[in-house]
């Protein structure tokens, strides 16, 4: 992913990024190094994603997000509903892989 998660971020990525990640049966590494804004627009589009996977039996981690991404996720505790990571490694580790 890159550019900004807010309203027209989000709407523009929303059905190609739902197809490709939720689409097919298999887990998720999100990363997010080059996402540099983060709305509640793009926190829906990742929290639906992210159920969409859970009712196939499969997760989602979000990794490398940059500082101010990062501190969104952690106002509203989004590591709780998606595991969220530093690192590609750490993202791999968190899904068992």
């Amino acid at each position: 992913m890159s550019g900004r998660l807010d309203a027209l971020g989000a709407e523009a990525i929303e059905l190609g990024f739902t197809a490709a990640v939720a689409g097919v049966d298999r887990h998720a590494l999100v990363d997010l190094r080059e996402v540099e804004f983060c709305s509640s627009f793009g926190l829906r589009l990742l929290i639906c994603v992210a159920r969409a996977l859970q009712r196939r039996g499969r997760r989602m981690v979000l990794f490398a997000a940059q500082p101010e991404v990062a501190e969104v996720f952690e106002t509203v505790a989004l590591d709780q509903m998606i595991p969220v990571a530093a690192t590609e490694e750490e993202a791999l580790a968190r899904l068992g892989a």
